[in-house]
């Protein structure tokens, strides 16, 4: 996330979920799990409670710093 995202005023790294799956899918096809996760650790932050791809490409994904 950092790589492909911007940071905010306040310090943290936030990308769209679009970009952020465009880029791992490739990788990993869990991407969503993945974030799922990660979120449980507090490590990111993003708003609903799954993403889609499509209907959530604009959702912005706050890596938790």
């Amino acid at each position: 996330m950092r790589n492909i995202g911007e940071k905010g005023e306040d310090g943290n790294v936030r990308v769209t979920f679009r970009q952020l799956f465009e880029t791992y899918v490739t990788i990993s096809n869990k991407v969503v799990g993945i974030l799922l996760r990660a979120r449980k650790y507090g490590l990111v932050q993003f708003e609903g409670e799954m993403l889609w791809q499509g209907k959530d490409d604009n959702v912005i994904i706050t890596l938790l710093e």
